[in-house]
């Protein structure tokens, strides 16, 4: 099969107008030659129509156009006095039988495209397939029409699969690294993987070994000698020069009056403009951003492996100039600040001292707008190491960009507090310390290093320039993630309010916004967390990898409002479209402490349990310190219990003093029937220290419920009236559901009037299922259980006791709430499986 079969489906479909648009290393005309020697269209007629040798008029082509029609056709032209499209419209109108005109390379014909509409609104049965080096207007045209389409310059690259046939047949090497590396190499362009194809049968007969270690350069020289070819054509020939000197040039405006690069000169060209349109009518660049959806200036590229054999062909040909016009380049994108697209120049030209300068006087910058992801591993492998381990700011980003990358159970080796950065008055350092420091586990270090600057006087950011108040926006925002993760929480809340202030406008007003929000949840303050969270969400997405690391915290806050509202539904969809945590997540935490309640919340501990336990060793070095630790222990304590591993539980929090392990432990007293165990954590909590709203309102729970079940309903009332006021202050409703069954149903009879019918959710959210009844029974407990089980009526047990038939009742009561049951049945039920009979 061939490879490009893919596509013959849209050539052969029903549309009446298909767009093939491509560079002239894109296959367009194979495309359409292997598509109509197939076979693949039948019961039509096919006219196909050869590209014009050159520049033509619009009446010239169709007159050519009817000459091919007729010749297929057998149709006669006709005698009247019409022009040439005039002619054909008739002739194409006439004709009964379906007919399919291929125009190849129509972008030589001036103005064809409002034609082409013509022709398809005069003749229904007529279907036309173009191939086009240029855009032009054919998306105006295909959008006018219905069915119509355009196969653009992506969906023509060869698939992997492809590239893989296309060797195949040559016999050339089948391994999976050949094939991928030659696809990326090339970027799957049919033409340069052909190339490659002719260049690897040449080389490999009897040698592929060889020719497998020597890919690279092969793949390489296959492409050059393809370009070079290109440069032949007799359109572009009289500037070779002035194009591969082009290569120093990323982008190209569409008007050389309205960017940029219309200062930079180029050996033999006067008008860059006419330059440019020269090379987009030869094929050799592609459209860039802002064709399809508008979204910014229309700029024009070569594609990544036809630019790099340029330049590889300049660097032997031209070199002085090359290298003048890059740093011309260079000059110019720092003047228009994009320090990004300088910094891709620099490397890319191995000027390797411009790019320190730049690293250096744009490090804000270039990391909000995500070069460690762009060009960090340009940085770590194409810099020199003598030149890179000499520069402080470039060795910590090598650093950092190994270590994000790295799995995370694999080695990483970590830098010595003495050789690493030192810490000193600048933002920039101080970030660049304490990111290094967080990435090895060392929180309590990170957020040192920052107390040493956050001392500092706050400045007026309305005073700022904008790139000095964004640079402390950025140095904020890290600050407080520092502290956030080593457990300071209100320290980390301070600086966020101060990186949102200073990032007005920028990215890391959004970041800030989440974290807030992410901050306000783990509190318990949902009205807050609410409206970051909604702040957080005014914000349009950044760029796929920019997303990952900014989007964490402002869903784990939103899973978190919604599981407290005990809107499970919800929360599981924001977890779904968070996904799993990645290897260089530094909130991993945070993500499996709300998945873990989440499983709490829906009964499936056992699964909540698996999961966190499955992703721990992942992050080895980073539960050891900061936040995580308590994160962890805390859900994993409670997964426990819910699953009635009740000494595992406590295994991880008996010794804990943090405040998130302060209510597992007191419900875990609960579980295994020491109601005053878990009352003196409650009362040891209140009297002793000021925590979270959320840990206060669990605890407030967890008391009623222990006074309840050691008969102080007094005292019982009281928490439950300190919990319900917290409630109505926060929103939150979960903490009243984190009780088993019977618990719940217990605070629900004690008369405080709820924001909940606890009566309900003990069905709806069985929490805690597993636990062990309170079995310290008094003596009239045991007597009443001891004429249970002997099977005497109430009246007879009150006669035998000398009391009254409501006193047995409320005993009773009192001994079906210690077993968990709510009848006779159930109670002598459960005695006898506690061997009480």
């Amino acid at each position: 099969m061939s490879p490009r079969a893919r596509l013959f489906a849209t050539l052969s479909g029903s549309a009446p107008l298909v767009v093939v648009q491509g560079s002239r290393f894109s296959g367009k005309t194979v495309l359409v030659r292997s598509w109509l020697l197939s076979g693949a269209v039948s019961g039509v007629s096919t006219v196909p129509v050869s590209a014009p040798s050159g520049p033509m008029t619009a009446d010239g082509y169709w007159t050519d156009v009817l000459s091919a029609v007729c010749a297929r056709t057998g149709a006669t032209t006709p005698h009247d006095e019409l022009d040439s499209f005039g002619a054909l419209s008739a002739v194409l109108a006439a004709l009964r039988r379906p007919v399919v005109l291929v125009l190849d390379a129509i972008d030589r014909v001036e103005n064809i495209e409002a034609n082409v509409s013509a022709l398809l609104d005069l003749c229904p049965r007529l279907r036309i397939v173009v191939t086009t080096r240029i855009f032009g207007t054919w998306q105006r045209v295909v959008e006018a029409g219905a069915g119509r389409t355009i196969v653009q310059a992506a969906e023509l690259a060869c698939t992997e699969e492809e590239v893989a046939a296309v060797l195949g047949a040559a016999a050339v090497p089948q391994t999976p690294r050949a094939i991928e590396w030659i696809t990326r190499r090339t970027s799957g362009l049919p033409a340069l993987v052909d190339a490659v194809r002719e260049s690897l049968h040449q080389h490999t007969a009897g040698f592929v070994d060889a020719a497998v270690e020597s890919l690279d350069e092969l793949i390489d020289h296959a492409i050059d000698r393809a370009v070079l070819r290109a440069l032949d054509d007799p359109e572009v020939a009289p500037l070779r020069r002035a194009i591969l000197v082009s290569s120093a040039l990323a982008v190209f405006p569409d008007d050389s009056s309205s960017s940029h690069p219309s200062d930079i000169s180029l050996p033999g060209v006067s008008d860059l403009g006419a330059f440019i349109r020269t090379l987009i009518a030869a094929g050799f660049l592609h459209p860039g951003s802002g064709i399809v959806e508008a979204t910014g200036p229309l700029t024009w590229c070569y594609p990544e492996p036809v630019r790099a054999a340029l330049r590889r062909i300049a660097e032997h040909q031209h070199r002085a100039e090359l290298h003048t016009t890059e740093s011309a380049t260079i000059d110019v994108l720092l003047d228009a600040e994009e320090p990004h697209t300088a910094l891709a120049h620099a490397i890319d030209g191995r000027h390797w001292q411009r790019a320190l300068a730049i690293v250096d006087a744009h490090w804000t910058t270039l990391y909000t707008g995500g070069f460690l992801d762009t060009l960090g591993a340009a940085l770590v492998e194409r810099i020199p190491a003598e030149i890179a381990d000499a520069h402080p700011t470039i060795s910590a980003i090598r650093r950092l960009h190994r270590q994000f990358s790295a799995p995370r159970d694999a080695p990483v080796v970590t830098a010595e507090p003495d050789t690493a950065v030192g810490i000193g008055p600048e933002p920039a350092e101080t970030v660049m310390r304490a990111m290094m420091l967080r990435i090895e586990g060392r929180f309590a270090e990170a957020a040192k290093v920052c107390d040493a600057a956050a001392g500092h006087p706050l400045p007026v950011f309305d005073e700022l320039d904008e790139p000095i108040r964004h640079a402390y926006a950025f140095y904020y925002l890290h600050v407080g993630i520092t502290y956030l993760l080593a457990d300071r929480p209100a320290d980390a809340t301070t600086m966020f309010r101060r990186a949102h202030v200073a990032g007005a406008g920028m990215f890391v007003e959004r970041d800030a916004a989440g974290k807030l929000a992410l901050t306000c949840a783990l509190e318990g303050a949902l009205v807050d967390a609410r409206s970051w969270i909604d702040e957080e969400r005014r914000h349009p997405p950044l760029a796929a990898e920019s997303e990952k690391l900014v989007r964490t915290a402002g869903c784990v806050a939103a899973a978190f409002v919604a599981l407290d509202h005990l809107e499970s539904g919800t929360a599981l969809d924001i977890l779904a479209e968070l996904g799993t945590p990645a290897d260089n997540e530094e909130f991993w935490a945070y993500v499996l402490y709300v998945r873990g309640h989440h499983a709490l919340l829906t009964g499936m501990a056992a699964d909540g349990l698996r999961y966190v336990e499955s992703h721990l060793p992942r992050y080895p070095t980073l539960r050891e310190g900061g936040v995580a630790a308590p994160l962890i222990d805390a859900v994993l304590a409670d997964l426990q219990l819910a699953c009635g591993n009740f000494d595992r539980a406590e295994d991880l929090i008996a010794a804990s003093t943090h405040p998130f392990a302060a209510p597992v432990r007191a419900r875990a007293r609960l579980l295994i029937a020491d109601p005053a165990g878990s009352q003196q954590i409650v009362d040891r909590y209140f009297t002793e220290a000021a925590g979270p709203v959320r840990t206060s309102m669990e605890l407030a729970v967890l008391g009623a419920a222990a006074a309840a079940a050691l008969d102080d309903l007094d005292e019982a009332r009281g928490h439950l009236e300190r919990a319900v006021t917290f409630s109505r202050h926060t929103g939150m409703l979960r903490p009243f559901v984190l009780l088993p069954p019977a618990m719940q149903r217990t605070l629900a009879e004690l008369g405080v009037e709820l924001p909940l019918d606890l009566s309900r959710t003990a069905a709806r959210f069985p929490t805690f299922p597993a636990y062990r009844p309170l079995l310290a029974l008094t003596a009239r407990e045991r007597a009443v259980l001891d004429a249970l089980l002997s099977g005497r009526t109430v009246a007879a047990i009150a006669a035998s006791q000398f009391v009254s038939v409501n006193t047995i009742k409320t005993q009773l009561r009192s001994l079906y709430r210690k077993f968990g049951v709510h009848n006779r049945k159930d109670a002598v039920a459960v005695a006898r499986r506690l061997h009480l009979d």
